[in-house]
C-alpha cells in the first residue's frame, strides 16, 4: 500500500488541564449536529458504573458492559431511560488499573445464533474470550427479559502478567469473523512474536463452534483458514496483524471491512493504524513515527531503524507530553439504510478519532490523489480548525446506531474521572436527511476476486441471477470510481473478467485498499480488494 503521510500534531498540556477541570457538559459539535445523553448521567442508581463497551441488537436495543462490576446492562433505545442489568459475568478480575470486563459483541446472525461474546480479565492471571447463549425476548424491542447462560470458552489461556495493556475490544467484521485486540501485557518483546497472542489483532471463525457451552475449544475451530500468516503454529494462525503496544480500541469500516486500530504510546507518540492483513506495526521498535533506539532485551533485527524489517507506519501520529494520553478510534462514519438521522454526505467515509483524556474529536478524509488521510475541511460551527468536536472526555466505545447517529459511551462524566456517572450518548444530525436506500435482496448475486491480495491483475468472478443492465466498478477509499469493467447489458449466469489494476486512464493504481461493487437493478454485492506494493 502507499506510504501514508501521517498527521503529526501535539496535544498541549493547557488543553488537557482545561478539559480535566471543566464541569460535566454536552460536547461541542458543528452546526446541524447535537450531542446528547440517551441514558441518565445521574442520580446514582440510574447512571452506569464505569461502562466500558456496548453493541446494538438488530432491533435497536443495546447491550452495555461495566468494567469493574462485570454487569451486562440492556438499554431499550428509549432516550433518557435507565439501563437494566440482565447478567453479571462470573470470573472477572477487576483488580488493577485496567482490568475488568473489556468487550462485548453479538453474533451477526442474531437471533438465529443468539450468542453474546465477551472478553475479560480472569482470576488466575488469565485473559478469557467467552461466548454466552442468550434466551428470552430476543426480538422484542420493548422488553428487557434477556438472560445469558451456558458459557463456552473460546480462548482462556492467555497469560495476564500485568494490570495494564489488556485491550479486549471485540467487533465482528463484514466478513462474519470476530476480531479481537490484545495488548502486549507490558512485555514489549512479545509484540513481535505472533505465537504469543500479545500485541495483536486476532481474526476468528465462530460459526464452527459447538452449540452448547463447555471448556476451551481447540484452536483449529477458531482458525478461519485464510488469515494472512503462513505458519503451522495454532496461535499465529489466528493473528490478522501484530506489532502493537496497547490497541485498546479499534473499529471496522462497514463498507471496506478495514480495521482502524488506536495504539497507545509509551513515552513519545500515540498512533492510529490502518490495518493491512499480516501487517507488522513495529512495536517495540517503532512508536508513532519514531524509532525506539534502545531495546536491550530484544534488539531490533538488522539494527535500530532498519527499513528491511518492513514495519508499517501509522496513518497519523501525535506527540505525547507530560500529561496522560490515550488515543481512541471512533471509526469510519457510514450512513445506515433508512436511518432517520443519517449524517450529511460530506461526512460519510470520514475517520473520527480523539483522545480519552483530552476529549477532542477530530475528522480525517481520504485524499485519493495523494493516497493519504488528511485533516478534513472545517465545517460551520466546528469548535476549532483542528477539532471537529470537543468534550468527548472518557470516551471508551463508539458505534453507528440504527438511526444513523454516532453513539458513544462515556465512562465518567466528571472532570476527575471518578464516580458512578457513566452514560450512553450520541451525536445526532439535525439537518436535511439524505436517505440511503436499502438494497433489494437478489438471490444468486455473487462477486469474488482472486488473487486477493495481489500485486498485479485480479480476476473477478461474478454470478448474475438474470440478464439485464449490470455495472461492475472499482472504488478507492474516498468512494471515487477508479475503474469500470461492466456498464451495460449482461447475460445471466457466471462471468469472469480481469482487472489490470489500472484506472480508466491506464495509470497503475497505488497499493492500498479498494472496493469492487457489482450492481444489477437495486441490488449490489461488494468485495474488498487489497493491492500490494
Amino acid at each position: 500500500m502507499p506510504r501514508r503521510i501521517p498527521i503529526r500534531t501535539a496535544l498541549c498540556s493547557a488543553t488537557l488541564l482545561a478539559a480535566l477541570a471543566a464541569p460535566s457538559a454536552h460536547a461541542a459539535v458543528p452546526t446541524s449536529f447535537v450531542e446528547e445523553a440517551v441514558s441518565p448521567v445521574a442520580p446514582v442508581g440510574l447512571a452506569m458504573d464505569q461502562p466500558r463497551a456496548f453493541t446494538f441488537l438488530p432491533d435497536g436495543r443495546a447491550l452495555i458492559v461495566e468494567q469493574r462490576s462485570a454487569k451486562v446492562r440492556l438499554w431499550r433505545g428509549i432516550a433518557s431511560e435507565a439501563t437494566t442489568t440482565i447478567a453479571t459475568i462470573d470470573d472477572v478480575n477487576s483488580s488493577g488499573y485496567e482490568r475488568g470486563l473489556q468487550g462485548i459483541a453479538i453474533d451477526p446472525q442474531w437471533p438465529a445464533r443468539p450468542f453474546v461474546y465477551v472478553f475479560h480479565n480472569a482470576f488466575g492471571n488469565l485473559l478469557k474470550l467467552r461466548r454466552f447463549t442468550a434466551s428470552g425476548a430476543l426480538t422484542d424491542p420493548q422488553s428487557t427479559a434477556i438472560t445469558l447462560s451456558d458459557p463456552l470458552v473460546l480462548i482462556g489461556d492467555i497469560p495476564d502478567a500485568d494490570p495494564n495493556h489488556n485491550s479486549g475490544c471485540l467487533e465482528f467484521g463484514i466478513d462474519g469473523k470476530l476480531y479481537v485486540s490484545l495488548g502486549e501485557d507490558e512485555l514489549p518483546c512479545l509484540s513481535q512474536d505472533s505465537t504469543s497472542l500479545r500485541g495483536a489483532l486476532l481474526r476468528l471463525r465462530v460459526d464452527a463452534l459447538p452449540v452448547q457451552g463447555g471448556p476451551q475449544v481447540a484452536r483449529a475451530l477458531l482458525d478461519p483458514g485464510d488469515n494472512p500468516l503462513s505458519t503451522g503454529d495454532a496461535n499465529a494462525r489466528l493473528v490478522y496483524a501484530y506489532g502493537f503496544r496497547n490497541p485498546w480500541m479499534f473499529s471496522i469500516d462497514r463498507v471496506t471491512g478495514t480495521p482502524y486500530v488506536s495504539d497507545v504510546g509509551e513515552a513519545d507518540e500515540e498512533e492510529l493504524d490502518e490495518i493491512v492483513p499480516g501487517g507488522n506495526y513495529g512495536w517495540p521498535y517503532r512508536e508513532g513515527l519514531g524509532t525506539v533506539l534502545a531495546r536491550g532485551t530484544c534488539p531490533e533485527p538488522n539494527g535500530a531503524g532498519s527499513s528491511a524489517n518492513g514495519y508499517l507506519a501509522p496513518i497519523l501520529a501525535y506527540e505525547r507530553d507530560t500529561q496522560l494520553h490515550s488515543i481512541f478510534s471512533a471509526g469510519v462514519y457510514r450512513a445506515v439504510p433508512g436511518g432517520a438521522a443519517n449524517w450529511a454526505p460530506d461526512h460519510r467515509g470520514s475517520i473520527l478519532w480523539g483522545d480519552y483524556f483530552v476529549g477532542d474529536l477530530k475528522r480525517l478524509v481520504y485524499d485519493a490523489l495523494g493516497g493519504t488521510w488528511v485533516t478534513a475541511p472545517v465545517v460551520p460551527g466546528q469548535p476549532s480548525a483542528s477539532n471537529w468536536g470537543t468534550g468527548f472526555r472518557a470516551a471508551v466505545d463508539f458505534e453507528i446506531g440504527p438511526d444513523g447517529s454516532l453513539y458513544w459511551l462515556q465512562q465518567f462524566a466528571s472532570g476527575s474521572f471518578t464516580g458512578v456517572n457513566g452514560s450512553l450518548r450520541r451525536v445526532r444530525w439535525t439537518g436535511p436527511v439524505t436517505d440511503v436506500p436499502t438494497p433489494a435482496a437478489t438471490p444468486g448475486l455473487r462477486l469474488a476476486a482472486s488473487p486477493n491480495p495481489a500485486r498485479g491483475a485480479m480476476r473477478f468472478a461474478l454470478t448474475l441471477p438474470e440478464a439485464g443492465h449490470a455495472e461492475l466498478a472499482v472504488f478507492d477509499l474516498s468512494g471515487r470510481r477508479v475503474a469500470t469493467l461492466i456498464d451495460g447489458h449482461a447475460r445471466a449466469g457466471a462471468l469472469e473478467l480481469v482487472w489490470s489494476g489500472r484506472d480508466a486512464s491506464g495509470r497503475e493504481l497505488p497499493a492500498g485498499v479498494y472496493l469492487a461493487r457489482v450492481r444489477t437493478g437495486a441490488a449490489s454485492a461488494d468485495v474488498r480488494l487489497l493491492r500490494l506494493r
